[in-house]
């Protein structure tokens, strides 16, 4: 039986955590965050931040891998630096 992943949402409720605080340790802009948590489109360079960030804030670790309900956009970046039409808060 395959045991569904949770999602970013779901892991934000259980650990009780704020989706800013998760936001502020990635260096993620709040409204990027919101549309993960959503469940809306996103691309990975952000994706992983968040990912780090709540990692880092829980003591978990979580990926991509066991992470669901994650929607890259279909011209997937994955490099450390954002897109270039993409501008990261300073």
């Amino acid at each position: 039986m395959d045991i569904e992943k949770p999602t970013f949402k779901d892991l934000l409720r259980k650990h009780k955590i704020a989706l800013g605080a998760v936001a502020a340790q990635a260096g993620v802009e709040i409204s990027r965050a919101y549309t993960m948590q959503q469940g809306g489109v996103i691309y990975g360079v952000y994706a992983d931040a968040l990912l780090a960030a709540l990692s880092h804030l829980t003591g978990q670790n979580y990926t991509r891998d066991n992470v669901g309900g994650i929607y890259l956009h279909k011209e997937y970046h994955d490099g450390p630096y954002p897109p270039l039409d993409i501008k990261m808060p300073e």
